[in-house]
């Protein structure tokens, strides 16, 4: 008896340490409702992520291929990526996430932009890195080959917030290895995954799915 309840408590043990910093568990093509430009730009496979608590945070599918372009923002880790270009698609569940700035975005899917933090004062501090992706409903983002410029990207990804803000989401520095799902010093949870540019190179990326700066 006392054998048997010492191995479970190895088992249970065991088994909050694979979850202490979450979990990733490859699932299948997005099944949900978008565009078939859109679905056919995705990956075959997404990413499923637990967070610590062992719940459930998001699904995500990276985009199979990546628009040609580079942008020269100050500090970013991604010169490959231009202003706006498609990087996949995000669904939460049933409760919603929430956005680098803390705010609520609700349960459904939405497509993942890439942007750059702006270099003037009303940005300053307001992340570690300038590198970011903003996300969109996916009803209203059906072209993958779409491209816009800094103000409707903006506008767009407000109808995800719901606010005077877009719904942003951390970009931190690519690193090799994937997929995984790591927690920083901050209590961030970040997916590591990897996008095949337009060169067919491929390329880490590294996304802050929950964490924020406030």
């Amino acid at each position: 008896m006392k054998r048997t309840a010492f191995l479970i408590l190895i088992v249970v043990a065991v088994t909050i340490g694979a979850f202490a910093a979450g979990k990733v568990e490859k699932v299948g093509p997005f099944a949900g409702e978008a565009s078939e430009a859109l679905k056919s730009a995705l990956q075959s496979e997404g990413y499923r992520v637990y967070l610590p608590n062992t719940l459930v945070g998001c699904e995500v599918w990276f985009a199979a291929k990546t628009a040609e372009g580079k942008n020269t923002g100050q500090g970013t880790s991604y010169p490959d990526f231009k202003e706006s270009t498609f990087l996949g698609v995000i669904t939460f569940p049933k409760g919603g996430g929430t956005d680098f700035r803390g705010q609520s975005v609700r349960a459904g899917s939405y497509t993942m932009r890439y942007e750059v933090l702006p270099s003037d004062g009303n940005h300053l501090g307001v992340a570690p890195y300038p590198d970011f992706v903003l996300l969109t409903p996916i009803a209203d983002d059906p072209d993958p080959n779409a491209t816009f410029d800094f103000v409707q990207l903006m506008e767009k990804s407000r109808a995800a917030s719901r606010t005077s803000h877009p719904a942003s989401f951390e970009m931190l520095p690519p690193e090799k290895g994937e997929p995984a799902v790591t927690q920083t010093d901050d209590g961030w949870v970040v997916l590591h995954g990897t996008v095949t540019t337009a060169d067919g190179k491929k390329l880490p990326v590294a996304l802050v799915v929950k964490g924020s700066a406030t």
